[in-house]
């Protein structure tokens, strides 16, 4: 996916939203779309998969290949028995908010990771920042929910 399927077309409709509504209203309707739709339907893909057996590794596996490849963020990478850690120093979606002036709708992209990667059976998920909301860093936290 690039900037122009997922992130522009977001920031796109908040500004116009910005236009007709309130700005309460605004992040109500974009919270909707970006939780109830967009969230959902990843957690719901992601779950899906949690059937193939050894799931929790290769997930981890495809993650930080990604992570170590995409030039959508900066960021460091660590493994260990059972989890891993992504912390992102640079954000595209960050990066794109502040640009469009719109920095507060970054909160929504972060909030995205908490429903889709919330309530897996064989992955946890924790993070205690975000650069959308005002952080140094994103750093995600996953582990095997095995042990």
């Amino acid at each position: 996916m690039s900037i122009k399927q997922t992130i522009l077309p977001r920031i796109a409709l908040y500004k116009v939203l910005g236009e007709y509504t309130t700005d309460e209203e605004r992040v109500k309707i974009l919270r909707h779309y970006m939780i109830d739709i967009v969230a959902s339907k990843k957690h719901a893909s992601t779950a899906g998969m949690e059937i193939i057996p050894g799931f929790f590794y290769i997930y981890r596996a495809v993650f930080l290949k990604i992570m170590r490849t995409t030039e959508l963020q900066q960021s460091t990478q660590a493994k260990g028995k059972g989890c891993y850690d992504i912390t992102i120093t640079k954000c595209l979606w960050h990066d794109a908010c502040v640009n469009f002036e719109c920095p507060e709708l970054c909160a929504l992209f972060c909030d995205v990771d908490d429903v889709t990667y919330g309530g897996l059976r064989k992955i946890g998920f924790s993070r205690s920042k975000t650069l959308g909301y005002g952080g140094d860093c994103c750093d995600f936290h996953f582990y095997s929910n095995r042990f």
